[in-house]
């Protein structure tokens, strides 16, 4: 079915740069906490957390759709990647706060490490420091967090493909329910299941990249 191709795409958009942005302003707020920098970063998480999932993607879509042009307003069935960008970034704004703040916690923790000490005493560089040993050890409880949002991404993209008309997982599911179809339904919570453990297997095995100390036997 090409219709409900579309959520996973939606969906890998939205997690994509939920994880960059959490990543990247979780990382600059720790290394500048109790300066401008962090409180402006973490204000500005808020304001995006705050505001309903929905509403965000109707203030994108008539601002940045029908008001700038700079995106299309409604997506249809043939929906790439382009066209998919404008309500899988706002998804992602309304959500990386927790990330965010994940990864600051763990970037202001790993600072204080003995490893982190006694790297610069050895005379290594921040520039050599910061990636390798402060936001290498920090990715652990930001990836559990974006692993948790694509499941529940995944299983709840009905109101984002209401308002863009994307057809797909949602959707389908919804009108399953409302019509009764209990083996549609079966089958796509099978599927969406299966695709939560996966993501779940892959992200404990990238624990053990990401932090040597870890290792499963």
């Amino acid at each position: 079915m090409l219709a409900p191709s579309r959520s996973p795409l939606l969906v890998t958009i939205a997690v994509v740069v939920e994880f960059a942005l959490s990543v990247g302003f979780g990382l600059l707020s720790g290394l500048r906490k109790g300066k401008f920098a962090d409180h402006a970063s973490l204000l500005v998480a808020l304001i995006f957390n705050s505001i309903p999932p929905f509403v965000a993607l109707f203030i994108a879509q008539y601002f940045i759709g029908i008001k700038l042009g700079w995106a299309p307003v409604t997506v249809g069935a043939n929906a790439t990647w382009g066209a998919l960008l404008l309500p899988g970034v706002t998804i992602a704004l309304t959500i990386y706060v927790v990330g965010m703040r994940l990864m600051r916690g763990s970037v202001i923790d790993a600072r204080e490490g003995d490893y982190v000490r006694t790297a610069y005493a050895k005379g290594l560089t921040s520039k050599r420091v910061v990636p390798v040993h402060v936001a290498r050890n920090s990715l652990i409880p930001v990836i559990t967090n974006t692993a948790a949002s694509f499941g529940a991404l995944i299983a709840g993209t009905t109101v984002t493909e209401g308002i863009f008309n994307i057809p797909g997982i949602g959707k389908v599911l919804y009108d399953a329910i409302i019509k009764g179809e209990i083996p549609t339904v079966v089958s796509f919570v099978t599927i969406l299941t299966v695709m939560y453990i996966i993501v779940n297997i892959l992200v404990d095995l990238l624990y053990a990249v990401l932090d040597p100390r870890i290792r499963y036997v």
